[in-house]
Parts: structure tokens; C-alpha cells; sequence
């Protein structure tokens, strides 16, 4: 049975207030928060860790996949070109050259593909550029502080503030107490849809599996990669893993049964994502699933060492802050984008965002996805605007609409429609829409 504590009442400080508070500083919120700021918004931007990047980071997901349209062009641009540009400056990035995109010459898919950057069936090579982790923090750092945005950093959301149908504002705990920001607009960017649940909002859940991405470095790359083109090999050691209870999950290479690991940007190191079945809103099953793929982890690196060519000496450098999570809540928005929609290309007057889809559903000849402007907005409660892996798609559509490129591009959106909003006194649902799309495209988006 249940038991429960009676919480006493009390007045909680306002920390700041602000135009727009964005809560959650992964792709999605770093990128609605600079672009708010950008527009003229005083902007604050909350987040439960030290640092930005959410996944990209702290979830070491090192691909900025789905990039181009297979026939050598960008197809995601705008805050995504300048992150790409400013990763490029600090050597914080690795990606096929431009004349390779598209390209179906064998020996380019061949290098290509171990760091995630091909399509198709594997028959193309896909811009699909890798970062380092610790470089995107710092580039993220330096654009929230050009742009003036206020970072709250080891903030953890807690509640929404809601009043007359209305989100005001959060609250938040951390090492100072619990506090609150008030903002006209709040963007909800946690990727988990804290704030639009707090807020009563209706949602679906997605059932993916919880992955832990760990580093291995000290690695002959070459030796281990002429050892594992052999499909028998590869499904031999992926039977073993199974067996001994190694890593869960890897990575799909042409013929390749598992390619088990992609490369870094970092010579000699790579990366592998070790996954299981887990709820990210469930504190039980984070626990478990922490522990369990820590187990696979330590089980998968002796069994490479002992096994795999140019894996004699290698070591773990690190595991991922964060468990890298591709869909929990969903936003029961104004509009829920399908699949199938994504998949034929449907068109929409209020189309604020373009995306690909990865790998496998990728087909160069079909047209950009489109990602219109309702599926960010709740149905039920004002001032609020929902980006990332949690905004209102059915769960088979995100997994085209939470590709990292993509993400980013929505936090564009939504940031700028938020600044609009503040700045014009209305509801973000009462905004000109056409203007928002010219905002965009002026800023560099393609829409």
C-alpha cells in the first residue's frame, strides 16, 4: 500500500523573470534559447546538468546524422550550419567533404561508413558529420553567452507554473532551494515533456529501449575493422555478446550482421551504444538500466580484447553522463504528424521545420519531410511551446523527427516564435505564422 507525506506550503522566491524561459539546454533548447535571444527576447535557459548539449553531449551521441539529401545537398541548415562552423574552428568535428556527398563510390562508403555517415542501404555516402562531446559543451557555452541568453545551470525542473489556463513560468529545485522563473512563453525542451505534464497536458508514451554509450580508446582501428568485415565473424561475436550478456545494441553496416562500433572524431577511439529495455520516466527502471549496461560494458570490453584484432590494449575512457533516450512522453498537441505523412512528403501551409529520415528510410528521390507549426502547441494550456523528442508526433514519426539536425531546427522555431510572441503580446498560438517562416528563412533556416 501506498503511503504518502502532506508537502507544507511555502513561498518560493522568483530567481529571474524573463521573456522566454527555455527549459532544457539539449539540441532542441540550446538552439530555442539562442535563437529567442536573438530576436531581442530576454531569454533564460534552464537545465538539470552543468553543461548544454543534452544528448549531443552528456548522452554521447557523437552523430549529427541526416544532414543532406543524398545528392550532394545540405537539406538542414540555419543554428545547425553555425553549430557545424564553430566545431570546425576548435577541431571538434570530423565529416565526409562536400564532394563526396551522395557519392557512390565503393571505397569512399567503406571509409565512411564506420563513423555513421552513409544512407540508402548503405549504397551512399550521407553528410552526417561526428563531434566531440567536450568541444559541443564549449561551443554551446560560447553561443548562449553571445546571443545574452541566462543560463541556469544544475537546475532541476520540478513544477510547472500554471495560472488561469496559462504557463507562467517554472519551478525548479537545486543546491540554493527551490526557486521559481516567470516568463510569458516557456518552451518545454526537457525531451521527456516534464513541463507540458506538469502542466496537465495529455501525452502518449513511447516504448524504445535506454541506451549507455561508452568510449573505448587505445584502439588499432584498421586491424579490427579488416577483422570484423568478415559477416561470420560478425555474427559470431554478436552471438557470443549475447551469450555472456555484453552490449545490447550496435550498428547495421551493409551486409555486416553488427558493426557494434562507430568511430570517433578521435583517432584510435570509438564509440559503442549499449542499449536495454527501460522507461526513462521511471526511476526504478533508470536505476536498472544504469546498472545493467555499466555489467555489458565491462563484459563486452574483455570480450573484445581477447577476441578482436587491435582491441588487445584497448580501455574504456568513459561512459555517458546521461542515458541516451530516443522517445518517452509525447505531446497530445494540436496536431500529430504520422509517419506515413513524414514518409509522403506532405506538404503544410504552417511548415516551420524539414528533417530526413535515417538510414534505412532514407530514399534519396523522396521528398523533404515537412514539420508544421501546430505540432508544437498544446491543445489545452497557453504560453507554452514543446520542441525535441517530445513534441506531438506519433511514435513511429519521431523516429525521423528527433534526428538530432532535425531537433535543432525545431528549437529554431519554436525560440523564434516565442520572441515573436513576447514581443507582439499574444499567445504563441495566436502568432502570424507566414512571418515566422520569413523570420526563419531570413535567419538561414530551410523550410
Amino acid at each position: 500500500m501506498n503511503s504518502f507525506i502532506v508537502e507544507e506550503k511555502q513561498e518560493i522566491p522568483v530567481y529571474a523573470e524573463a521573456d522566454v524561459l527555455v527549459v532544457g539546454g539539449g539540441p532542441a533548447g540550446l538552439c530555442a534559447a539562442v535563437s529567442a535571444a536573438r530576436c531581442g527576447a530576454k531569454t533564460v535557459l534552464m537545465e538539470r546538468y552543468g553543461y548544454l548539449g543534452g544528448m549531443a553531449t552528456g548522452g554521447f551521441v557523437l552523430l549529427l546524422d541526416c544532414l543532406c539529401d543524398g545528392k550532394g545537398n545540405l537539406v538542414i541548415k540555419g543554428q545547425v550550419e553555425e553549430i557545424i562552423e564553430r566545431l570546425r574552428k576548435v577541431d571538434g568535428i570530423i565529416e565526409p567533404p562536400k564532394e563526396v556527398w551522395g557519392s557512390d563510390n565503393v571505397n569512399e562508403i567503406l571509409k565512411w561508413r564506420r563513423y555513421g555517415a552513409t544512407g540508402g542501404e548503405d549504397k551512399i555516402v550521407r553528410y552526417s558529420p561526428v563531434l566531440d562531446p567536450e568541444m559541443m559543451k564549449c561551443v554551446a557555452n560560447d553561443m548562449v553567452r553571445q546571443a545574452g541568453v541566462q543560463p541556469v545551470l544544475h537546475a532541476w525542473f520540478s513544477k510547472a507554473y500554471v495560472e488561469d489556463g496559462a504557463v507562467k513560468g517554472a519551478i525548479f529545485d537545486s543546491k540554493s532551494g527551490r526557486q521559481a522563473i516567470l516568463a510569458k512563453t516557456t518552451i518545454d525542451c526537457t525531451g521527456d515533456g516534464d513541463v507540458f505534464a506538469s502542466a496537465g497536458e495529455d501525452y502518449r508514451i513511447g516504448n524504445l529501449p535506454l541506451g549507455l554509450v561508452f568510449r573505448v580508446g587505445n584502439v588499432d582501428c584498421e586491424r579490427a575493422e579488416k577483422f570484423l568485415e568478415d559477416p561470420a565473424t560478425g555474427k559470431k561475436i554478436n552471438d557470443d555478446l549475447k551469450a555472456l550478456g555484453g552490449i545490447r545494441g550496435g550498428y547495421s553496416f551493409g551486409e555486416l550482421p553488427q558493426g557494434f562500433y562507430m568511430r570517433s572524431s578521435i583517432d584510435n577511439v570509438v564509440w559503442f551504444n549499449n542499449t536495454t529495455a527501460g522507461s526513462a520516466i521511471d526511476i526504478k527502471d533508470l536505476a536498472k538500466v544504469e546498472i545493467e549496461t555499466r555489467d555489458a560494458m565491462l563484459k563486452t570490453l574483455d570480450y573484445f580484447r581477447k577476441n578482436v584484432p587491435g582491441f588487445e590494449k584497448a580501455v574504456v575512457m568513459d561512459t555517458s553522463p546521461q542515458l541516451g533516450t530516443r522517445c518517452s512522453r509525447m505531446l497530445d498537441g494540436e496536431y500529430i504528424i504520422t509517419r506515413k505523412e513524414l514518409h509522403a512528403g506532405a506538404h503544410y501551409d504552417d511548415r516551420v521545420v524539414v528533417a530526413q529520415p535515417p538510414y534505412r528510410q532514407f530514399n534519396v528521390d523522396d521528398p523533404l519531410k515537412e514539420i508544421p507549426y501546430r505540432c508544437f502547441l498544446p491543445k489545452g494550456v497557453d504560453n507554452l511551446l514543446v520542441a525535441g523528442r517530445c513534441l506531438s508526433a506519433s511514435h513511429e514519426a519521431m523516429g525521423t523527427a528527433r534526428i538530432m539536425g532535425a531537433v535543432m531546427g525545431q528549437g529554431q522555431a519554436v525560440g523564434t516564435a516565442a520572441a515573436m510572441a513576447a514581443k507582439a503580446g499574444v499567445l504563441p498560438r495566436e502568432i502570424d505564422v507566414p512571418a515566422l517562416q520569413k523570420a526563419l528563412v531570413d535567419a538561414g533556416a530551410l523550410i
